[in-house]
């Protein structure tokens, strides 16, 4: 664990209990909290990567073998040096044994294994080895569904959270995705919709069987707020961190998806006076409140370190980044607008590829601690 002066130390006596009976074996309270902020700022260095005819609309990933940016509009992956210059342009669209069938995807993410794996809109799953070769794909995988149990145990209620909203995780056999309610019988505007709902849901990665949803929608999360999403990584031990846009706090479950601890400090000056929303006029208020209402934003982990980001809202309007060195925070400090962290080749750390449409360029921006 990393080392530093001037500790202050807050100590929290409620144990890891249960917040109430709906939720009791999920969420807890933490029972040690440390801020020990050794760190006031990062020296951020900007990398401007270029690449030929992109959309500037994309996924990233990191590994051994460089950076990658996944153009979400064209179809292809291109692979940068750990100085952001573009190397070569390895999955095309097309139908060859190194190109991906569909030009438009919905999630990307790299494996422990160095596999390289694609969402589309239509629920299949792409799945490239390390040379770049079309190895496995599963095709509508959501035809495969849970159909016993109560409505929150089922895949049909359910649909994957596209976009922004997506995270894509391979670990273990299985590949993971965050899911939201969208029938009419179970979503976000039925409380007990609220107490029940599953976020992630496992498949095999070879066969796309469903295995158990898991996880279930925080106590923080109020009926019919704006902010409803959740951050899922898993950790080369198999565990779970789990965080959401509305809650200070970040949750820690193992490999059965059994809660071990939380942590996690609240953002500065964050204006969370979250308005409930009406059906009537959910997407006009959904975009007034997330203009000016904060909220966190990312969520990543890498070793012992948890990366954090957060929107602040109203009056201050920063995008700030909280460090934890496992649950003692390091750092809070603040960084340019859509920085996320990637993850770490040495000796840098480095954000996701910011895309800007407006001025067609993509930035990356790196550091040390």
């Amino acid at each position: 664990m990393i080392k530093y002066p001037l500790v202050l130390l807050v100590f929290l006596l409620c144990g890891c209990v249960g917040r109430n009976d709906s939720f009791s074996g999920f969420f807890c309270d933490p029972e040690n909290n440390y801020i020990d902020q050794g760190i006031d700022s990062l020296e951020l260095e900007c990398l401007r990567p270029n690449v030929a005819g992109a959309s500037y609309v994309g996924f990233s990933a990191i590994s051994s073998d460089g950076l990658f940016w996944a153009d979400a509009l064209f179809g292809n992956l291109n692979q940068f040096d750990k100085e952001g210059n573009y190397l070569n342009t390895v999955i095309h669209y097309g139908n060859g044994p190194h190109e991906i069938p569909v030009n438009r995807l919905e999630a990307y993410c790299i494996s422990d294994e160095g596999h390289h794996f694609f969402l589309d809109s239509s629920t299949n799953l792409y799945e490239f080895d390390q040379d770049y070769n079309l190895v496995n794909r599963i095709l509508y995988y959501w035809n495969k569904k849970i159909t016993k149990g109560d409505i929150c145990e089922r895949t049909e209620p359910y649909a994957t959270a596209w976009g922004d909203n997506v995270n894509l995780t391979v670990h273990d056999g299985l590949f993971y995705t965050n899911i939201y309610g969208e029938s009419d019988e179970f979503n976000i505007t039925i409380p007990e919709y609220y107490k029940t709902a599953r976020i992630i849901e496992p498949r095999d990665i070879r066969t796309g069987d469903p295995f158990p949803l898991l996880g279930r929608i925080t106590p923080a999360v109020g009926y019919m707020t704006p902010f409803q999403k959740d951050f899922f990584r898993i950790s080369d031990s198999g565990d779970f961190f789990v965080a959401y846009e509305a809650d200070d706090l970040i949750y820690v479950y193992n490999s059965k998806y059994k809660l071990k601890y939380s942590f996690g400090q609240p953002g500065k000056n964050m204006n969370k006076d979250y308005k409930t929303l009406t059906v009537e006029n959910f997407y006009n208020d959904l975009m007034v409140e997330q203009e000016i209402r904060g909220r966190y934003t990312s969520l990543s982990i890498w070793g012992d370190l948890t990366f954090r980001t957060y929107f602040t809202g109203s009056p201050d309007y920063q995008n700030r980044l909280q460090i934890y060195d496992e649950t003692t925070m390091i750092a809070d400090v603040q960084v340019p607008l859509g920085f996320k962290v990637m993850g770490y080749i040495d000796p840098y750390f480095y954000s996701e590829f910011i895309c800007n449409e407006d001025n067609e360029n993509l930035e990356i921006y790196r550091f040390k601690l």
